[in-house]
């Protein structure tokens, strides 16, 4: 499977998994499921300031992946693709 349909299925997949957990309440009562909704709407924003902390402290033009960190799930591909191949150059000494 190539990345870059990996990262249109994924947040698709998981936007819909939100949507559907709203619109039906059949599974509140299970904690697994409780569990998957909180994690769910937990890591997006966490992870969105995390992207953003990073793309001002290491980005040489960080503008650009402010604007990333918007997208749901957008810290994903900036891990993948920026930070754990090594591509970010340190900035500050």
């Amino acid at each position: 499977m190539s990345k870059s349909i990996l990262y249109i299925v994924a947040p698709i997949a998981i936007t819909c998994f939100a949507f559907w957990a709203i619109v039906t309440h059949d599974g509140l009562t299970n904690p697994f499921f409780i569990f998957l909704l909180v994690v769910t709407f937990g890591v997006s924003p966490v992870g969105s300031f995390w992207m953003m902390y990073m793309a001002i402290r290491f980005e040489k033009h960080p503008f650009s992946m402010l604007l990333m960190a918007f997208v749901p799930y957008a810290f994903v591909w900036y891990y993948l693709e920026r930070v754990r191949p090594g591509k970010l150059i340190r900035r500050f000494p």
